[in-house]
């Protein structure tokens, strides 16, 4: 199946990715987008399959001056692309140290992953992560949900779920030194907070989930 045909398959099989819009309206005629490859020499549809993770597609869309390509990654997963888990155990928060591939750099973030198997549920997947990549046994551990975000909304239709995640103090923590994985470290609250100031801490899915438990603190003290 070539790129075109496999993404008016898309279509037909997640039609909430294609919504219309007046602001960037897509063309959804196959004959169209066909000749406006052939014309353009770009590759169009469905441009590349990252099973079980990812598409990336390229849009044909229409503006002011006439027609364009519009690149954008689309979830797999329709329920969610992924979970963030926020580890806490005694008002320490738990980092790993990771080098990202995207960026070619090493980053510090709360751990995250993304939801690859559509039968779990949002914190079945966040328990998986935390296996995985930490080695925490699930009874030692304490799910608590804090919303979703989207951390780059320009670009990925996906989104991601945060969990708050209380550990025992008892809990063995081994990370898993793959995928990028080179470190795990406790840092207080006041150090994390200055980890963020100073730019150590960049990344957006971890300032989210941060902001949404700052958000639930607020929120519970409010209620005294």
């Amino acid at each position: 199946m070539d790129t075109i045909s496999a993404y008016f398959q898309l279509i037909a099989e997640r039609p909430e990715l294609f919504l219309q819009s007046e602001r960037i309206p897509l063309i959804l005629d196959e004959r169209e987008m066909r000749t406006y490859s052939e014309l353009t020499g770009k590759t169009m549809g469905v441009v590349y399959n990252n099973e079980p993770f990812y598409l990336v597609l390229a849009d044909l869309c229409r503006g002011r001056a006439g027609l364009y390509s519009y690149a954008r990654v689309v979830s797999m997963n329709p329920k969610s692309n992924g979970c963030v888990a926020v580890p806490r155990c005694q008002n320490q928060f738990g980092l790993l140290h990771i080098f990202r591939h995207a960026a070619r750099q090493w980053s510090v973030e709360f751990p995250r992953g993304f939801a690859e198997n559509p039968a779990l549920t949002p914190e079945e997947n966040v328990r998986k992560e935390l296996s995985e990549e930490l080695g925490i046994a699930e009874s030692d551990c304490r799910i608590t949900p804090l919303g979703e975000v989207r951390a780059d909304s320009g670009l990925s239709s996906g989104s991601a779920q945060i969990f708050l995640a209380d550990l025992s103090p008892a809990a063995r923590i081994v990370p898993s030194g793959e995928e990028g994985i080179g470190g795990f470290r406790w840092v207080g609250e006041e150090d994390l907070k200055e980890m963020i100031c100073n730019g150590e801490i960049t990344d957006g899915f971890t300032l989210a989930a941060y902001a949404r438990l700052l958000c639930e603190k607020t929120a519970s003290e409010e209620s005294f």
